[in-house]
């Protein structure tokens, strides 16, 4: 199974697939990482699908998943969330070849 149909396969929101998605992400054992090495061990292990809603289903249980073997690192999965999909976007931004315009701060703040 390739990373970009795994990816595809885990973003889908059909009951059986959120399922699938919530135990894979649960595979994982994040206990004493810090946040942006096990945001790279998992995304490692797939290819994030190009649609929103899709990478935002699977963010918001890597933040779930993060936050419980990480108990003490933030307030909520929430923080979490908004971390992890800040620096997917940042990222996205620095090394889509499709961006015509890098984003500012204040684009990003904003």
């Amino acid at each position: 199974l390739s990373k970009a149909a795994k990816g595809e396969f885990l973003g889908h929101h059909e009951e059986n697939q959120v399922s699938v998605m919530h135990k894979y992400a649960d595979f994982f054992d994040f206990s004493g990482m810090e946040f942006d090495e096990a945001l790279r061990v998992y995304l490692e292990s797939f290819r994030l699908p190009g649609e929103a809603q899709q990478i935002d289903r699977i963010m918001e249980k890597f933040a779930d998943r993060y936050c419980t073997c990480n108990g003490d690192t933030f307030s909520s999965a929430d923080q979490a969330y908004m971390l992890g999909y800040a620096i997917i976007m940042l990222n996205t931004d620095i090394h889509n070849p499709l961006a015509e315009h890098m984003m500012d701060k204040t684009t990003f703040i904003g």
